[in-house]
C-alpha cells in the first residue's frame, strides 16, 4: 500500500498530517515572531486552528469528490477552498495589520468577500438538484 493510501485511509491520520503540516509551514513566519506578544498569540492561534480545519475539510471533500464526482461535492470543495484562502488572508492581516492591500481594498475586507463567496458556494451545493 502506498504512503498516500495509508494517510488517506484513516481520517485521524490525515488530520494529524494536516495539523503538523500547517503548523510546520506557519511556525517560522507567523507563530514564533508573535509567541511572546501576550494575548495576540491566542488570536493568531485561533486563525491557525481555522486554517487546520479548512485544509482538513478541503482534503476530505476532495477525496470524496474524486470517488463520487457529483457537482454538490465540487461546490463544497470550492467553498472549503475559499475558506483556506480566507483564513490565509486573515492570518496575514492579523500578523501584519494594515500592511497589505489589494488596490484600495484592505485585507480584512477581502477576507469578508471570500467568506461571502464561501457561503454562496455552500448555498449552490445545498440547493443543487443532482
Amino acid at each position: 500500500m502506498s504512503i498516500y493510501a495509508q494517510i488517506t485511509e484513516k481520517k485521524s491520520t490525515l488530520f494529524s498530517v494536516v495539523i503538523f503540516s500547517v503548523i510546520g509551514i506557519l511556525i517560522a513566519p507567523i507563530i514564533l515572531p508573535n509567541l511572546f506578544h501576550g494575548t495576540h498569540i491566542l488570536h493568531i492561534m485561533l486563525h491557525v486552528g481555522g486554517m487546520i480545519a479548512a485544509v482538513f475539510l478541503t482534503a476530505v471533500t476532495s477525496m470524496a469528490y474524486i470517488k463520487t464526482r457529483t457537482k454538490r461535492l465540487l461546490f463544497t470543495f470550492i467553498a472549503f477552498s475559499f475558506f483556506i484562502v480566507a483564513e490565509a488572508v486573515s492570518l496575514i492581516d492579523v500578523t501584519w495589520p494594515y500592511t497589505f492591500y489589494v488596490g484600495q481594498l484592505p485585507f480584512s475586507e477581502l477576507e469578508h468577500i471570500l467568506i461571502i463567496g464561501m457561503l454562496g458556494m455552500f448555498t449552490l451545493a445545498i440547493f443543487r438538484n443532482d
